[in-house]
């Protein structure tokens, strides 16, 4: 007797074959707003031309995958400290470009200390601990404000806080060069807190960015980089973040042959393991397990049969993690096995993030 292909999720399945009825994803577009200084909105290395940045880069990339339905950065001002973030937040018009945003990027903080450390008449640096300490919790104070606002503007959107990369790999002085790196490897540390602790996304830059930093910052009187730069903190940022996608899957309103809930909520990097009693056909993965928000979102989960068992199925959640809410997993008999045997037992599972 030939074994049909099964597979174990969480509880044991019966086997039985009837149709699925599809449903199409809306077609979710993203409205993008990028706050913050001269970075957010691009200026060029030599004076303060605006240009192509890395925040143009990331729209672009959302417009390729038609994925874009607004973008600015007309909020991105030149000089701006994380104080002068918090009134930018309260422009009428900034709070409504927020409230229907699904995506906002911060860049902040760096100002802060460039004024008030770094004299670029003959490059020295104030060195004064006590300042700098005083200053970094001011600093760490007014982006946790801002980002709460933000937050309560947009509770739907992505929130994204960048990190810095060096701006001055070119002063000469190596002692002074020494204790501002230093200085701004503490702050980018500090920024990594504030969005872990606020519970958004932290983009670090700094490592990808300072190993060519010296290029990068081509002209040595501006600490703004080239096309070049700005691309490497675009790249980081695609790191922790999957372009959400369009497309049909399954609809909850058809017949399912085991439907059930997961008990508790899981957390929104949540991993799930499809095991089979067989050994899956990679190629059918992508077009037969579905991950879908309320029934009409399409997630742009990874789906991949496991390097080390070829019995198992891997669904890695976006790289920017699931929001809160009810989801549904979907598994149908598109999915095969090496032999060409289709899944019999097609399930739904619901399950909620906290």
């Amino acid at each position: 007797m030939r074994k049909i292909l099964s597979f174990v999720l969480v509880v044991t399945l019966v086997v039985f074959s009837v149709g699925i009825s599809t449903a199409q994803a809306q077609d979710r577009k993203i409205d993008y707003v990028a706050l913050g200084d001269s970075l957010a909105s691009g200026h060029t290395p030599y004076g303060e031309k605006v240009g192509r940045g890395f925040t143009d880069i990331i729209s672009e990339e959302l417009a390729k995958k038609d994925r874009l339905a607004s973008f600015t950065k007309d909020y991105a001002m030149s000089g701006e400290t994380s104080a002068g973030l918090l009134e930018t937040l309260k422009r009428s018009e900034v709070q409504q470009s927020l409230k229907g945003a699904e995506l906002v990027t911060i860049i902040s903080g760096a100002n802060d200390f460039i004024d008030e450390m770094y004299n670029p008449l003959d490059e020295s640096i104030n060195t004064d601990l006590t300042k700098a300490t005083t200053l970094l919790n001011k600093v760490e104070g007014n982006l946790t404000s801002a980002i709460q606002q933000v937050k309560s503007l947009s509770p739907e959107a992505d929130i994204y806080l960048f990190g810095y990369f060096f701006p001055l790999p070119h002063l000469e002085d190596g002692s002074s060069k020494q204790q501002l790196q230093l200085a701004f490897n503490i702050m980018n540390n500090r920024l990594a807190t504030i969005a872990k602790s606020e519970g958004i996304h932290f983009v670090e830059v700094a490592s990808a960015f300072d190993k060519k930093g010296a290029s990068f910052l081509e002209n040595p009187k501006d600490i703004h980089p080239n096309e070049a730069g700005y691309q490497v903190l675009a790249e980081q940022f695609f790191l922790n973040y999957t372009i959400p996608v369009n497309g049909s899957f399954p609809s909850l309103t058809g017949t399912w042959d085991k439907q059930f809930d997961k008990a508790h909520p899981v957390a929104s990097n949540k991993v799930w393991t499809v095991t089979l009693n067989k050994n899956a056909n990679p190629t059918s993965v992508a077009g037969a397990i579905y991950v879908v928000k309320n029934g009409s979102e399409l997630i742009p989960v990874e789906k991949a049969v496991a390097k080390d068992n070829p019995r198992q199925i891997i669904v890695t959640p976006p790289k920017q993690g699931y929001k809160k809410g009810s989801y549904q997993l979907m598994i149908t008999n598109d999915l095969v096995d090496t032999e060409g045997n289709s899944l019999k037992t097609k399930v739904l599972m619901n399950f909620k993030v906290k």
